[in-house]
């Protein structure tokens, strides 16, 4: 698209998704509109799909990834901590492991606990290395790792790395559909986005038991 002048102008992102635009939560609407997240639905689909290429992590640093729902994603974007109440609460390393998440958003793997987002945290090889020495389990061609009770109990290690910095995190593949009966709303408000990808915001809705 060009101006009066020739030069070109940038298009709005929105407009490629159409109708779909009104399947988006605010914060899906604002990482869209910043470039955080791209479009890649598909003519005739019943959901919109949104994704964010993974990032280069840093010396010494890995990328793991997790799948959430509502629930549990948004008290992430309010507390910028995982919550206590999930029974294993799994977290995969690497590209698999977002590859593995992404196959319960996209329903190569059936689950019944309603994922809606994928999240990349971006964090040190040594604190994966040592909740990797506290528990680890083949999971579907991948090793995972449990943060919650049922699995290694490092949660309030990873939930620290989120506080003091160490670890940061952004949204990577949301999915988002048409409301069907029986689904929890998200409700966001006052959000704000900052430059590691962390949204704040109140927020309720639905979420898994993994």
């Amino acid at each position: 698209m060009q101006n009066e002048t020739g030069a070109s102008t940038p298009q709005d992102p929105l407009r490629s998704i159409g109708k779909g635009v009104k399947m988006l939560k605010s914060h899906e609407i604002e990482l869209l509109k910043s470039g955080k997240l791209k479009n890649d639905t598909h003519p005739g689909a019943t959901s919109v799909w949104l994704h964010a290429d993974s990032s280069e992590p840093g010396e010494g640093q890995t990328n793991v990834y997790r799948h959430m729902g509502d629930i549990e994603f948004g008290f992430l974007m309010q507390n910028n901590q995982l919550p206590d109440t999930k029974p294993y609460q799994t977290i995969v390393e690497g590209p698999i492991g977002r590859k593995y998440w992404e196959k319960d958003l996209n329903g190569t793997k059936w689950v019944d606990s309603n994922p809606t987002t994928v999240v990349e945290f971006t964090t040190t090889k040594e604190l994966v290395a040592e909740l990797f020495a506290i528990q680890h389990k083949p999971e579907d061609g991948c090793l995972s790792m449990g943060l919650g009770s049922k699995g290694g109990g490092g949660l309030p290690l990873f939930n620290a790395s989120l506080l003091d910095g160490r670890t940061t995190w952004r949204v990577v593949r949301p999915s988002s559909r048409l409301a069907q009966p029986g689904d929890h709303a998200l409700v966001l408000s006052g959000h704000g986005i900052g430059y590691d990808g962390r949204i704040k915001a109140g927020a309720s809705g639905q979420g898994g038991n993994i």
